[in-house]
């Protein structure tokens, strides 16, 4: 299924987090938060949170691997071996497109594109919330429950290699999305992940 905007809230608290800031024990003099306001506000209207996603039915899961009806083997053992049971396999992709990292890359001031990172990498991990929320949601009223838990290439021990399984499988160039020869999306604030379908 396709989302062309993803609605994703502003992650004030989190993109604190991600900036080191504890929520009770961090002082910031009222100058300072007002710029970090300021640039995370600006970072977040460049965010154009778009994803897809879909299921793929499952013939075999071993101690290595999770082999699909069409052949296909999504290499990992840490995930075949906590999914022994699916009948699906979820597939889910999203990218914030690339002005929010562009303007980062342009910017003088570190500080400045510290949050602007900090804002695109949160609205693309709020972005794959939404969308496994999403796609839970559809495939409960299909009978199949979607595991909260999921899993992205380069992660443990599934390679990096699996996003040219997602670059093909989700025709995620459909999305302004490119995989370059090391296997990273393009642009940089792209998330992929599997998660087990019951």
């Amino acid at each position: 299924m396709d989302y062309p905007e993803l609605n994703v809230p502003f992650p004030g608290k989190e993109i604190f987090l991600r900036l080191g800031g504890h929520l009770t024990k961090t002082q910031v003099d009222p100058a300072a938060a007002c710029r970090f306001q300021r640039y995370a506000l600006e970072a977040f209207r460049l965010c154009r949170p778009r994803g897809r996603w879909q299921i793929f039915p499952v013939t075999a899961v071993t101690d290595e691997a999770i082999i699909l009806a069409d052949g296909s083997s999504i290499p990992g053992g840490d995930f075949s071996r906590k999914n022994r049971d699916i009948s699906f396999l979820w597939c889910g992709a999203v990218t914030v497109g690339k002005a929010v990292t562009e303007t980062r890359d342009s910017l003088e001031m570190v500080s400045a594109r510290a949050v602007y990172d900090a804002v695109a990498g949160e609205c693309a991990d709020g972005a794959m919330d939404m969308l496994q929320a999403l796609a839970a949601g559809e495939l409960l009223r299909r009978n199949l429950r979607l595991d909260k838990r999921r899993f992205s290439p380069g992660y443990g021990d599934m390679p990096l290699e699996v996003q040219k399984f997602f670059f093909s499988s989700l025709q995620l160039e459909k999305l302004d999305m490119v995989l370059n020869d090391k296997f990273f999306m393009i642009p940089e604030k792209s998330v992929t992940a599997l998660a087990g379908v019951r």
